[in-house]
């Protein structure tokens, strides 16, 4: 009787649902979808460390400025301090991706840069969401994990 309330005691029903085989929320990004699975977690989290591990060491940002009416864009250090600062302006932010074909989704090649777009819904606190689309270039290389190495928002 001991053991079976101990059992039972283990359990969090407050835990967030586990993805993938690592007993973990985190999915091992092996396809581009495990990739975007763990974009989706490191906003909802707002866990500026594991976001880092989804760019590349080369990784690039684009975006249109409509002030200056130019194509715009920084590096990945400016993207991870930009994140940062998003994610503690914030309490609660929601990440939709939408749009994206299975079979890209299902993809796992190794060493191949593969490019795709995204639609996505932005929600932070109670504002309106944010839509709009995101090029990605990605890459997995051999016996790593895929990480973006450029993203290119289109409002």
């Amino acid at each position: 009787m001991i053991l079976s309330l101990w059992l039972c005691g283990c359990a969090n029903p407050f835990a967030p649902a586990l993805r993938g085989d690592a007993g973990t929320i985190w999915s091992d990004a092996q396809t581009v979808g495990g990739l975007l699975e763990n974009f989706v977690t490191a906003y909802e989290l707002k866990d500026s460390l594991s976001y880092a591990e989804l760019l590349d060491e080369t990784f690039q940002f684009s975006y249109f400025d409509v002030d200056l009416q130019r194509q715009d864009g920084w590096f990945r250090e400016t993207d991870l301090r930009s994140t940062a600062r998003l994610f503690r302006a914030y309490d609660r932010i929601s990440l939709i991706w939408a749009g994206i074909p299975a079979e890209t989704l299902a993809l796992s090649t190794q060493d191949s840069v593969i490019e795709f777009r995204a639609q996505y819904q932005l929600v932070l606190d109670n504002v309106s969401p944010l839509l709009g689309f995101a090029r990605f270039t990605v890459i997995k290389p051999a016996d790593n994990r895929f990480r973006v190495l450029f993203w290119q928002d289109e409002f």
